[in-house]
């Protein structure tokens, strides 16, 4: 096995030294130790004014990515805004009402808890410090706004405050406090929430240091579902599935060329990136409940070889799709949430019983349609997009 090519689903970024060594257990009776030495950069500050400047140094960003059960990132789980007040609402690990399962012929009914996280943020209402701006758009990950004949754009957008609304429909004001490009072109934001008493940042911080978004065209809904949206965008932290995907090369804006047969097609992105959201979090039945733990081990891997297997010698987990698991071998936690009083093959069955590889070709490594010779003529949305690999965690 290589290192380099494993995907964590947890983050350890020390952005106080140059190189770290990244160790994680599981928390059960047996324990699964594994390290790396990562050389990462200082992500610094500068201190100058009522508004310091973050400077983003993310040229040697950590190489393990971080995960949460989240979508977005935003950590209202009694963490990062534990007691935060908006306009004299408090959001103490606020959570939705969730989702109610009935039994199927069964009395059996059990409330499953959603964290809030962000929905989406208004093209309308951008405010610089000069005055408003029109003409909000997303050019790639670049978010760009007009004043007058002036063109915002990139480290202009510095400053400039947002209307942004949760999945619960509560509004949250934000500002764009810093702008950072990466070195693949990715376009990053450090967003603080305008809380009434200061700034908190969005994606939580790493040893004092605000985590970075991204920001991606349209928004995710409660059912982690994405929604074309000309009027919105939101922003995806970098340390929960849709800025995480990102990162690994699924940019919902790019395209990948797939060929067989001296025959190419031009892939748009965004259907990986959505599939790929799903397989981190591990919703397999696409309604936005997450069968995941963080720090959880995973191999990913896809037709395109953005990402490659790293052939640690696990069974096929599941395929995925934008609409969830097109096929599942094996959940990847007996119980990934206590919360929930089902295993989550018991969720699965009860929830979307028909998406288990239970008959055909589904989940088979040699003739499932997630592989170029058989699914190259298939519309993406039918066709498995990638691909997971996990022991099943107990």
């Amino acid at each position: 096995m290589k290192w380099d090519r494993w995907r964590s689903e947890s983050v350890w970024m020390d952005w106080r030294a140059s190189c770290v060594a990244v160790e994680a257990e599981d928390t059960n009776m047996r324990c699964h130790r594994f390290a790396k030495v990562l050389c990462i950069a200082l992500l610094s500050s500068v201190g100058c004014g009522e508004r310091p400047p973050l400077t983003l140094d993310l040229t040697r960003l950590g190489a393990v990515f971080p995960n949460d059960s989240y979508t977005n990132g935003l950590t209202l789980n009694g963490l990062t805004l534990n007691g935060l007040t908006l306009n004299g609402l408090t959001l103490n690990g606020l959570t939705l009402n969730g989702i109610t399962l009935n039994g199927s012929g069964t009395t059996q009914s059990v409330q499953v808890p959603r964290p809030v996280d962000l929905g989406r943020v208004a093209f309308a209402g951008m405010m610089s410090d000069a005055g408003p701006l029109s003409a909000g758009a997303l050019n790639g990950s670049v978010l760009e706004g007009m004043r007058g004949t002036q063109r915002f754009s990139g480290a202009d957008m510095r400053g400039v405050r947002l209307e942004g609304t949760l999945l619960n429909g509560m509004a949250i004001p934000l500002r764009i406090d810093d702008v950072a490009v990466d070195s693949t072109g990715t376009t990053m934001y450090s967003i603080a929430i305008l809380s009434d008493t200061g700034p908190v940042p969005l994606c939580g911080e790493s040893n004092g240091v605000p985590i970075p978004s991204i920001a991606l065209a349209g928004y995710w809904d409660l059912s982690s579902t994405h929604v074309n949206d000309n009027a919105s965008f939101t922003f995806g932290c970098i340390n929960a599935a849709i800025g995480k995907c990102v990162l690994w090369g699924y940019k919902p804006w790019a395209t990948a060329e797939e060929c067989r047969h001296h025959q190419c097609k031009t892939r748009n992105l965004s259907d990986w990136h959505r599939a790929c959201v799903r397989a981190v979090r591990a919703d397999y039945c696409g309604d936005g409940i997450s069968h995941t733990r963080s720090g959880t081990l995973i191999n990913v891997y896809d037709p395109l070889s953005i990402q490659a297997t790293s052939n640690p010698g696990w069974d096929i987990e599941a395929e995925w799709r934008g609409d969830g698991a097109a096929c599942i071998n094996h959940t990847r936690w007996v119980t990934a949430n206590t919360a929930i009083p089902l295993t989550d093959l018991a969720y699965v069955k009860q929830v979307c019983p028909d998406r288990l590889a239970e008959q055909g070709h589904r989940c088979d490594p040699d003739k499932s349609i997630y592989n170029t010779q058989f699914g190259f003529n298939r519309p993406p949305q039918d066709r498995p997009l990638i691909r997971n690999e996990s022991p099943q965690y107990q």
